[in-house]
């Protein structure tokens, strides 16, 4: 087999199943970023001087989903789809869903290799975790610390598990203190700085940060659900301070700790509250066109903080 398509929402799985696929001894292997096929397709067809085998891995090809190629493009790469270069295995790699109606996306799958490996959620989550940590004595409330504090995101709580062969021996215990000794806050302590950036109308911390969050794999869902609860405290904190509520009542009122209110307190003071009904109802409308089917989650925060920027 010299095609493969390899889908999934995890970096590791994909490094994974990458390792299976290609010989420990290879070296001739190559990343490639183009976004021009034609090149791509160019560079696999090379005939290299020796003859060798090479690997090619085309890194985020969602031309298999909602992206679309050219005519010329299709035909293209088509093309190569029936006469492979024999001496190049290709890999493209995606973290998008495919569109299994295209012409090229059915001819893989019929013809070549396509994996879709998807990370663990929920009860599954907590399984794989124990069985790849299964060289430890953990209990389960450490177990589960990491998850959370991971934000049961896969890929972080694999980077997190990488850290313990340097600390630990096999058979060793790793009670939830140490757990939390170990566990980095760094995405948590990141999602507060996000949702700050946003508030303080910091355009490129925001984005800074929203590009690293997509590099984790992160679910934008989380992130526009953030900002809607944030926005919606700055709101009503308006409204209770309007009617001269003191910060214990309104603490109170919205369950939240004195650090909390006196934070809201501080940045409500840079919006007036016609400011804050606006961005509720364009983040309203934001969480509409996701829930709806109507537009991509990620392509929708993008939308909603390029006119919050503007």
């Amino acid at each position: 087999m010299n095609i493969y398509l390899v889908k999934s929402d995890s970096r590791v799985l994909i490094e994974e199943e990458l390792k299976k696929l290609i010989p420990k001894d290879q070296i001739s292997i190559s990343y490639v970023y183009d976004k021009n096929l034609e090149n791509i397709l160019e560079e696999a067809s090379y005939v290299s001087l020796f003859d060798e085998k090479k690997y090619l891995m085309v890194k985020n090809a969602n031309f298999f989903g909602k992206e679309k190629l050219s005519e010329k493009e299709t035909k293209l790469l088509n093309e190569y789809l029936e006469h492979p270069y024999a001496n190049t295995i290709l890999f493209f790699i995606t973290y998008e869903e495919i569109d299994k109606r295209k012409g090229y996306t059915k001819k893989i799958i019929e013809t070549y290799s396509y994996k879709e490996l998807n990370a663990p959620k929920g009860y599954e989550l907590t399984n794989e975790i124990k069985k790849r940590t299964s060289n430890y004595k953990i209990p389960d409330n450490a177990i589960k610390y990491l998850i959370e504090a991971s934000l049961n995101n896969f890929d972080l709580i694999m980077n997190e598990i990488s850290k313990f062969s340097l600390l630990f021996s096999k058979n060793d215990s790793i009670s939830l203190y140490q757990m939390k000794e170990i566990v980095a806050q760094n995405t948590n302590e990141n999602l507060f700085k996000f949702t700050d950036a946003v508030i303080n109308k910091n355009m490129k911390e925001t984005f800074k940060l929203l590009n690293d969050f997509l590099n984790l794999k992160m679910d934008t869902l989380q992130l526009s659900n953030l900002l809607i609860r944030e926005f919606r405290l700055l709101f009503y904190y308006k409204i209770y301070e309007k009617k001269q509520f003191a910060n214990k009542e309104i603490g109170k009122n919205l369950g939240l700790q004195d650090w909390q209110v006196n934070k809201i307190m501080k940045n409500a003071v840079n919006f007036h509250e016609d400011d804050l009904k606006a961005s509720l109802l364009s983040l309203s409308k934001m969480d509409y066109q996701i829930k709806s089917g109507n537009q991509d989650k990620t392509m929708a925060l993008y939308n909603f903080l390029i006119e919050y920027f503007a």
